[in-house]
């Protein structure tokens, strides 16, 4: 195979992508897009590949542009794309910074879009597109708005996108996994004073859902959800009245107001 260009690569769902593609996909070169250089050095040392190294933050319009430069300058042929950078907050809308709300709508959504876009016109016949959803992508999630939102534009962007590059012979498929044991939760919910997820337990295994994701891309499937949890919640949301899976999804959550009047 030939290129793989993978944003978000310098740790998580990302890194593991590098990793299995590594392993398994035979890459011939791979190009690493995240902020943390180190990380995405010491990564290519780690897996002994031959790497393009794009230290960029995909929130901003300069970063976005450092790829497209790149790209129109080498014109790789990738046979992988895997937008996998991505953002998120737990809190109320206001409980976030108007600052973070607008970095999970710009790395999210139109970094995305526009790294996709860009990318197309390098990708040779046989190629896949892996776009990072999340379970979330569902169910509207209060306390959780602008990121299941987020993702659910994602979703309906990349099964839209599915028929679109069909006829160029390359795939697109939505990832949307439940919690996965990476440094997302973490960021997510940095703040323990804002309303959030009681409980986010028992993780899934990066490992696992990465192999599966890349074995159902692979197969040029539209769409890979995780876990049965994950999959019930498909369905839910197919048959139930989002209020409904809304309020028990807010009977999930730890209060902080109620909280603080108790």
């Amino acid at each position: 195979m030939g290129i793989a260009l993978i944003t978000g690569a310098s740790s998580g769902i990302g890194r593991e992508f590098a990793k299995q593609l590594k392993e398994n996909y035979h890459i011939n070169e791979f190009w690493f897009v995240a902020r943390r250089r180190d990380r995405m050095e010491a990564l290519a040392a780690e897996l002994s590949v031959s790497a393009r190294i794009i230290s960029a933050d995909l929130c901003k319009d300069e970063g976005v542009m450092a790829v497209r430069e790149a790209l129109e300058s080498e014109k790789p042929e990738i046979s992988v794309l895997i937008n996998a950078a991505g953002f998120g907050r737990f809190g109320a809308h206001d409980q976030i910074s108007a600052e973070d709300t607008a970095r999970m709508i710009d790395l999210n959504c139109k970094a995305l879009v526009l790294i996709t876009h860009m990318a197309l016109p390098y990708m040779v016949k046989g190629g896949h597109i892996i776009e990072m959803g999340s379970g979330s992508c569902f169910t509207p999630l209060p306390n959780f708005n602008v990121y299941a939102a987020s993702k659910s534009f994602v979703l309906h962007y990349t099964k839209a996108l599915y028929y679109e590059v069909k006829k160029y012979g390359v795939s697109a498929t939505a990832f949307c996994p439940g919690w996965v044991h990476t440094e997302f939760l973490a960021a997510a919910g940095n703040d323990k004073n804002v309303n959030r997820p009681k409980k986010t337990k028992p993780l899934l295994n990066v490992q696992t859902v990465v192999k599966g994701c890349l074995s159902a891309a692979m197969k040029g499937k539209k769409m890979f959800v995780t876990n049965w949890f994950t999959k019930m919640q498909h369905v839910l949301f197919k048959i139930l009245p989002d209020g409904i899976l809304s309020r028990m999804w807010l009977g999930m959550q730890q209060n902080t107001e109620t909280k603080k009047d108790g």
